[in-house]
């Protein structure tokens, strides 16, 4: 059982996965599920910019995932002991806050990239799964990075969550790429969702669920 620094970074490191896969499961999947429902063209037609709601979407997700996330948390210390993992949160207080932050915006980067795809690609949503379970296993919380062959590096690369595990072990040096890849996120996610958005409009797909 790990202990220390080392439990913290796979504690935070998970935590975040639950997070970042709520709100993308959330975000995959929103556009086919408000479309089955029938209230897809109702809840566009509110004087609500879109955009608005969709801050709100993200929002609510973290606030719901928060509230597991700290009885997780909880319970994980009780096991292996408030003492240690207190001791270890305080020595990397400052790099497992700035880098779950700047990973989380990237990780609403790829949740946004999935919600445009979803507009045109109706069933995308299931796709989501795959990813996650890739983050889950292979970003540097479950498995140790050491146990990864060179493509897992390679694929990771463009992960905001393995950045955030490996700033959270390595340190600031990796605040730079960290960065990086969570505002190349964010710009793909904006630019598709919105290219797909109009798309959508254009032909009536807004609301249809095929």
């Amino acid at each position: 059982m790990q202990t220390g620094k080392e439990a913290a970074v796979r504690l935070f490191g998970f935590s975040l996965w639950y997070l970042s896969a709520h709100l993308i499961s959330k975000l995959g999947n929103i556009a086919i599920e408000e479309a089955y429902l029938g209230t897809a063209e109702q809840a566009l037609s509110t004087k609500t910019p879109p955009w608005q709601l969709l801050i709100g979407i993200i929002l609510s997700e973290i606030m719901l995932s928060l509230a597991w996330i700290i009885l997780f948390l909880v319970c994980a210390a009780a096991m292996i002991g408030f003492s240690d993992i207190w001791k270890g949160t305080l020595a990397l207080i400052g790099n497992i806050a700035v880098f779950c932050g700047i990973s989380l915006l990237g990780m609403i980067g790829i949740g946004v990239f999935i919600l445009g795809l979803s507009f045109r690609l109706k069933q995308v949503g299931a796709v989501t799964e795959v990813l996650l379970y890739y983050l889950l296993m292979f970003s540097g919380f479950f498995l140790s990075p050491k146990l990864l062959p060179s493509v897992f590096h390679i694929l990771n690369s463009l992960s905001p969550l393995s950045w955030a595990v490996q700033g959270m072990r390595a340190g600031w040096q990796a605040l730079v790429p960290a960065s990086l890849v969570s505002c190349f996120w964010i710009l793909v996610g904006a630019s598709i969702l919105r290219w797909q958005w109009n798309w959508a409009r254009k032909t009536g797909r807004l609301g249809s669920y095929v």
